[in-house]
């Protein structure tokens, strides 16, 4: 039993050599950047309380929470699963904030969300349909942020190429945890890009445009339309 127990306690130590590594220097930076947005995306949660479709929000946050960990700790498989999971939570939660009817069946489990239905370039969230009907300055945005998704979802196929790429063992990879810094960073662009063109006539509404400019500004404040929003 004391060597059941020694093997744990082993992993336990392996583990805490891995966060040093992950929290050390411009890893550091890199990290805590990612984590910061938390609060950006809690700000969001706050925004929509009284929403239907927030559910799925939180649900996300709690996705990217577990992302952060798993990402630290060397994990990197789970990282990448947990950042889809929070990618597509999101991405679900804008697509059913215009439909309560889906929202319902979705949550009495008669009606399954697919990824081709998000992305559909007739219907979807990016579709032209679909972004000129809540923010028309955002049209000519769209096309930047087609690939990020299929490039995120890569290293939890199956296929021989993503997983390759991923460390055997758990251990520190500075490669992985630079690439995972990457796709955070890209998806939370698509994510802050997709919340304010669903959702900036509430912001205006509400009068809280200028509560949102630092999130908005420092995520996607190189786009025009963001600019013109902000000037």
């Amino acid at each position: 039993m004391q060597e059941y127990i020694n093997e744990y306690q082993n992993i336990n130590g392996e583990f805490a050599s891995i966060i040093s590594k992950s929290l050390e220097a411009d890893n550091l930076q890199v990290h805590a950047k990612a984590a910061s947005f938390m609060d950006d995306f809690q700000q969001w949660i706050e925004l929509l309380s009284d929403s239907y479709e927030v559910i799925l929000y939180k649900e996300a946050l709690s996705e990217y929470r577990s992302m952060l960990l798993f990402w630290c700790m060397g994990l990197y498989k789970h990282a990448f699963i947990s950042l889809r999971s929070y990618f597509e939570a999101t991405l679900f939660g804008v697509q059913l904030s215009t439909n309560e009817l889906n929202f319902r069946l979705w949550k009495s489990e008669s009606l399954d969300l697919y990824w081709s239905q998000i992305t559909n370039e007739n219907e979807g969230i990016f579709s032209s349909k679909f972004v000129g009907a809540f923010s028309p300055l955002f049209c000519k945005e769209m096309g930047c942020f087609a690939s990020f998704r299929a490039e995120c979802s890569e290293f939890i196929h199956n296929n021989y190429g993503a997983t390759t790429r991923l460390p055997k063992a758990t251990q520190f990879d500075q490669e992985i945890f630079n690439l995972i810094g990457d796709k955070v960073e890209s998806i939370n662009q698509v994510i802050m890009f997709a919340l304010t063109m669903r959702y900036m006539e509430l912001i205006r509404r509400k009068e809280k445009v200028s509560n949102f400019e630092e999130p908005i500004m420092d995520s996607i404040g190189y786009l025009t339309c963001v600019q013109e929003i902000y000037r």
